[in-house]
């Protein structure tokens, strides 16, 4: 019987892109233990660059398509990683 892998959300708290890298680290440091998902959003082209470029520099590569979602209550995790610069607007 085949055990089935956690689901596992990150979410930014500002959008940005950086639950895909985040998402991209921890599949490069666990691979296939996950099922990594990202809130969706629209990245902006050069911000998927520079991602690319930085995660290159310590050889691991962009997670390039995981699914992605809005958060609702007809769909559970179970665990969920919140992203946040620690900056807010008030």
């Amino acid at each position: 019987m085949t055990e089935r892998k956690k689901r596992l959300l990150f979410l930014c708290a500002h959008r940005s892109i950086r639950e895909l890298m985040a998402a991209s680290l921890l599949e490069a440091q666990a691979p296939g233990e996950w099922n990594i998902w990202i809130v969706s959003g629209t990245f902006a082209p050069q911000d998927i660059t520079l991602v690319r470029q930085v995660l290159e520099e310590i050889q691991v590569p962009l997670l390039l398509s995981p699914p992605m979602i809005e958060p609702s209550f007809d769909h559970s995790w179970d665990e969920g990683v919140v992203i946040c610069s620690g900056a807010t607007n008030q």
